[in-house]
């Protein structure tokens, strides 16, 4: 089951949702980032919570990525991260329980 990303607004109130691919591809490049990277703080299982500030790093680090990284997952990403980053929200991850 891919993670579900949500944009919330300063009060928590959801304004958007959108899915992690049913390859994970966005998963393995969190997984793949170095140590105090911004995407190594996404959870796989768990709930991950986003603030403008670390978002901010979060769209940089996106962006820094080859081109050829850089999938529809990728892009939708950074589109909502700078949606939240706009309405000073958040993003927030959840994945699913583990088995």
């Amino acid at each position: 089951m891919p993670l579900v990303i949500y944009v919330e607004d300063q009060n928590h109130e959801r304004m958007a949702k959108t899915y992690e691919d049913h390859k994970e591809t966005f998963l393995a490049l969190c997984e793949a980032a170095p140590e105090g990277s911004i995407l190594r703080a996404v959870n796989r299982y768990g709930d991950t919570m986003l603030n403008e500030i670390q978002l901010k790093r979060f769209v940089a680090e996106l962006n820094r990525l080859p081109d050829d990284r850089k999938n529809s997952t990728v892009r939708k990403l950074v589109a909502a991260a700078e949606f939240a980053i706009a309405s000073h929200g958040y993003l927030f991850f959840t994945g699913p329980a583990p088995a």
